[in-house]
């Protein structure tokens, strides 16, 4: 008898066991989906949203991600030292990435990688190497970005700001070529120290002209900027505390902030994803001023 109620319990004991699958494991013990690599540019608010936007996802679908920043705006030196290495990494399933660095495009297409591979933050240049092994860009509408910071500018003249690379140089190439390039000077800077510079140069050169600033990248916006600046009308985009500071107090009229959390969330969906859609996606954006600066939708960005 007591054989017979102990084989009972031991099949009860198989037949409970059998029925959980990895769902019913806690989360931090199941075995990852993969890894997804994410190259992004220096570590800032705009970058660390769009990799917590695609770790939101991440999470949720049992991958790991490895988030891997440039060492400075113009210093590329760990991501290429990541990408020497990316055969070590564990059972690689993607790769999140800002473009237009050739020395990146370049050593992804020299290691042979062949996981799905999904831009941010600006389109692929039509030269680059990687344009057909990418399978989904996401982006804001920069250019649409560039056109409406333009017909919101009242005055005639503009100076613009921007990187060599990546989305602020799309916007301020747009603003240009909406306004005409006798009424918009386009500054490029290699990194966000060199703004200050830049901006000296171009006051002193410029004195008493009545001109407007957009900065295509909240990068450039500090005290240092901002304070050659007095009596200007300033605009920007993406959000940071001295942005948020320059709109409370009216140095700043407006800042456009396309949503870096829904690009990293769709990035990696689309990574993952078993039909993916190749064409491009946008992402939306939001205008914070004075009179939203403090509802929850500018404040998720603020953060």
């Amino acid at each position: 008898m007591k054989n017979c109620v102990g084989l009972f319990l031991a099949s009860l004991s198989m037949a409970f066991l059998t029925s959980c699958d990895q769902k019913d494991v806690p989360k931090e013990t199941q075995t990852s989906n993969g890894t997804i690599l994410m190259l992004l540019g220096s570590k800032i608010a705009y970058w660390d949203q769009i990799y917590t936007g695609a770790k939101e996802v991440g999470d949720k679908e049992n991958y790991k991600i490895m988030a891997v920043y440039r060492d400075a705006d113009t210093v590329n030196t760990t991501v290429l030292k990541t990408l020497s290495g990316i055969s070590d990494i564990p059972n690689l399933k993607g790769i999140i990435m800002m473009p237009s660095d050739k020395a990146i495009e370049n050593m992804i297409v020299l290691t042979g990688t062949k996981v799905p591979i999904v831009v941010v933050d600006q389109k692929l240049h039509e030269n680059s190497p990687l344009q057909t092994t990418v399978r989904t860009t996401v982006v804001a509408d920069n250019e649409k970005i560039g056109q409406e910071i333009s017909s919101k500018i009242e005055e005639k003249r503009i100076v613009t700001l921007c990187y060599a690379i990546g989305g602020s140089y799309d916007r301020s190439f747009a603003i240009q070529r909406a306004r005409g390039k006798e009424n918009v000077d386009v500054i490029i800077v290699r990194d966000a120290g060199e703004a200050k510079d830049s901006l000296v140069s171009y006051v002193a050169k410029h004195k008493d002209e009545k001109y407007a600033v957009a900065f295509s990248t909240g990068s450039f916006v500090n005290e240092e900027t901002m304070g050659l600046l007095k009596g200007k009308n300033v605009y920007t985009v993406d959000i940071n505390e001295p942005i948020v500071n320059g709109i409370a107090d009216g140095s700043i009229q407006f800042s456009a902030i396309p949503n870096t959390f829904e690009m990293g969330a769709k990035a990696l969906n689309s990574v993952i994803s078993k039909t993916p859609n190749t064409s491009i996606e946008i992402v939306s954006v939001v205008y914070a001023n004075s009179a939203n600066l403090q509802t929850g939708e500018i404040q998720a960005f603020a953060k």
